[in-house]
């Protein structure tokens, strides 16, 4: 009975190990996408300061955008 237990105790800490782990992989996804569209974003306003709001800075900056979530 207690060998059971230990069983599942066990069990429930490595599932528990294998949550942290799959949250900690997925928190650094999310922090290089981020900065990526930061990247994107500081370009992007750069852009517009430059051309006076050329319409050209909304394709690369959605060109960007999209190469950050590829780029995972």
């Amino acid at each position: 009975m207690l060998g059971h237990k230990l069983n599942w105790a066990l069990l429930g800490g490595l599932a528990i190990v294998g949550a942290l782990l799959a949250i900690g992989i997925g928190s650094s996804d999310r922090v290089a996408a981020g900065s990526c569209g930061a990247g994107c974003k500081s370009d992007y306003n750069q852009c517009r300061i430059s051309t006076k709001g050329s319409p050209s800075c909304e394709i690369a900056f959605t060109r960007c955008m999209q190469s950050c979530i590829v780029g995972k």
